[in-house]
């Protein structure tokens, strides 16, 4: 077994998975060049090649492993090149992966990941010393220096760790830990800094955003972290990702009407509809307060987006079931449906319930519900043709340079769509006022329109 570089070189860094994985790969980067290290864009330069892996399901764990072994070539090319691998596949399978993945130096775990520079300079390390895998649950209570990868102009604001609910389809509380706050304090400083740095979108992100504070302080903290949050100078969007449907509430929603700078964005998973399905998630709520919560949120915000993530091919859901799921998605008319086919999962009660539906069956009915969710996106959107909207512009459209591209503020960076701006000009990193003048299924197409000139002052 070779060593572990004890001395800075170049690092080529991966980052799989979610958001909240996001950041932690942005803390290991920033300590990595505290430590001298530099980080390269070329995995052929790199000494280290280091993958912060994803391990939610199988499919996320099949894609950190083709990437682990795709860079273990690179290393097996190059004499001297280091892989480490972080992340929720070490946590989830800690005690296979050693064995499994020689071609990996260093395995880190969910709560070991900030010690990664001190790791890498301890020197050599062989057989179960490859597992960084040991500390209590991380806590977060600090301000971790981050090396951002997202755009100067946008970030993530991480702001708890873990989860406390008990889906029975999910394998988050097993691999991460217990619900746990960050202190609003720490947060509103990492706030300050990224405002700092230029960061005018900030992007809040937990397991469960809507729980923030009830561990801390026994009630939901959210509304005054959002309020705090908004009182920064230089941040113009806050949007709130992954909240829980039980967890919107009216205060909430009174602070999101009142506050300008809050994105009237609800990303709220749903996974289904149907009460007896919702019972077997473990899911505490039923159909008649999804419907009611939807009429409340565009009662409070009438402009309001709201995104969900769905489950099909549950164990136990009928066709009927099925049908039901369709004419909700019809009668609420979501903006943004996230449609997953199910996938039992290792270590999960779903996994041995009975009356599992076939993979191939699960995977049609998802692309049903995709294709119904497609019309009813592009009905949606057929609704701002005409309208002046803001427009954060992001830059030259990824397919030609002959576009600027940006996002609403119901679009958020990664899951939904854009905006495409066929005229005029607008710096990277500022919001401006577009013109819709064209609509498609997931995309929109637009003007800038140029800010009237302020008239000439009359002699008197």
């Amino acid at each position: 077994m070779s060593s572990i570089l004890a001395g800075p070189g170049s690092v080529y860094p991966v980052s799989l998975g979610c958001a909240k994985n996001r950041v932690d790969t942005e803390i290991m980067l920033a300590q990595l060049e505290e430590s001298g290290w530099q980080i390269t864009s070329d995995p052929a330069a790199a000494d280290l090649l280091l993958v912060n892996t994803c391990g939610f399901i199988a499919a996320a764990s099949q894609e950190a492993i083709d990437t682990i072994l795709e860079l273990a070539v690179q290393k097996q090319a190059r004499p001297g090149v280091r892989l480490v691998v972080a992340g929720c596949l070490v946590q989830r399978y800690q005690q296979d992966l050693p064995e499994l993945l020689p071609e990996v130096d260093l395995f880190v775990g969910v709560n070991d990941f900030p010690d990664l520079a001190a790791l890498l300079a301890a020197g050599p390390v062989a057989g179960r010393g490859r597992l960084a895998c040991r500390r209590p649950w991380l806590d977060y209570g600090q301000v971790w220096p981050r090396r951002l990868t997202t755009p100067f102009y946008s970030a993530y604001l991480k702001i708890a760790e873990g989860c406390s609910h008990r889906c029975t389809f999910c394998t988050i509380p097993g691999i991460r830990g217990p619900y746990r706050s960050r202190p609003l304090a720490t947060l509103l400083a990492e706030a300050r800094e990224l405002a700092s740095q230029g960061v005018i979108e900030l992007n809040l992100v937990a397991q469960d955003t809507t729980a923030y504070g009830k561990d801390l302080v026994g009630r939901a903290l959210l509304p005054d972290l959002l309020a705090e949050l908004a009182a920064i100078k230089g941040l113009r969007w806050l949007r709130v990702l992954y909240g829980h449907p039980t967890g919107v509430t009216p205060e909430l929603l009174r602070v999101m009407a009142a506050v300008p700078k809050i994105c009237p964005y609800f990303d709220l998973p749903l996974q289904h509809v149907n009460d007896r399905l919702l019972r077997r998630m473990g899911r505490n709520y039923n159909q008649a307060q999804i419907r009611e919560l939807v009429a409340q949120i565009r009662q409070a915000l009438p402009d309001a987006t709201v995104r969900t993530s769905l489950i099909v091919g549950f164990p136990g859901e009928t066709p009927e079931d099925l049908s039901e799921l369709g004419q909700v998605l019809t009668d609420l008319a979501l903006d943004h449906v996230g449609v997953f086919a199910f996938q039992p999962e290792e270590g999960t009660p779903a996994a041995r319930f009975r009356e599992q539906v076939p993979a191939v069956e699960a995977n049609r009915r998802a692309r049903q519900v995709r294709t119904l969710q497609a019309r009813i996106a592009r009905q949606k959107l057929r609704q701002l043709k005409g309208k002046v909207v803001d427009v954060l512009v992001e830059g030259y459209c990824d397919e030609t340079d002959l576009l600027l591209q940006g996002r609403l503020a119901g679009q958020a960076p990664e899951v939904d769509g854009r905006v495409l701006i066929t005229a005029g000009r607008g710096d990277v990193g500022t919001i401006r006022r577009v013109k819709i003048t064209k609509t498609h299924t997931y995309d929109l197409v637009g003007e800038l329109v140029e800010p009237k000139k302020p008239r000439p002052q009359e002699a008197g």
